[in-house]
């Protein structure tokens, strides 16, 4: 079995809100170009260090986005789709939170764990949902 990392998780563990034994231990972890990204992100330098760590830890394996989105997705890190599971994730995000700017790459994350049979792991009440409403395995950390 793998599990996609979402972000927030990376976070929580970082924070001490959610301790590394909570996760799942019957298989792999595994994140995109997104979550290193949005990690990249972090303006806190020792927080973004101790991201990178968390994730070097935690990742056991980086895999392509399921659909390559021009101005997000990396070269060479995201598939070629016709891009309609993405933008049903996406079109409900934004629905749901009013667009908020991470839809995009919320949209890429939760794809990889629909189109491969993964389960996604997330702090995120909207992503959760969406994921769910679409056929997604969630495992879901309220916030706290």
């Amino acid at each position: 079995m793998k599990y996609v990392v979402d972000t927030c998780i990376l976070n929580k563990l970082v924070d001490g809100v959610l301790a590394p034994d909570q996760l799942p231990t019957d298989g792999e972890f595994v994140a995109s170009h997104i979550q290193i990204d949005e990690l990249n992100r972090t303006k806190d330098e020792e927080k973004r260090a101790q991201l990178f760590l968390m994730f070097a830890t935690t990742v056991e394996e980086v895999v392509p986005t399921e659909t390559f989105v021009i101005g997000v997705s990396r070269i060479g890190h995201g598939k070629l789709s016709d891009g309609d599971l993405f933008e049903r994730l996406r079109n409900e995000l934004n629905q749901l939170n009013g667009e908020k700017r991470n839809n995009t790459m919320d949209a890429l994350i939760a794809e990889i764990a629909i189109n491969n049979g993964y389960t996604l792991l997330t702090a995120d009440y909207h992503l959760h949902k969406v994921a769910k409403n679409n056929g997604c395995n969630v495992l879901y950390w309220q916030q706290t």
